[in-house]
């Protein structure tokens, strides 16, 4: 008898795939959304889409999430 372990997405999860499916439409000016962003969104919300672009660059490039934890740079 096996038993299967259903995996249920975090709500990260579900925006990371919603932002994945939303930008992923190539007829998007990609630059033209950045204007509108920095337009519509307040400040704050804003730097947590900065520190969100921040955070994935740095997965990307091969990053732990210990060493996330160890530099300063990323500290609150």
């Amino acid at each position: 008898m096996s038993r299967y372990i259903r995996h249920t997405e975090s709500n990260e999860e579900k925006v990371a795939t919603k932002m994945g499916s939303l930008l992923s439409d190539f007829t998007l000016d990609l630059e033209s959304i950045g204007y509108y962003l920095s337009r519509i969104l307040p400040f704050t919300i804003f730097e947590r889409v900065m520190i969100t672009m921040d955070a994935a660059d740095f997965y990307r490039a091969g990053g732990d999430i210990d060493k996330l934890d160890t530099e300063s740079e990323y500290r609150v």
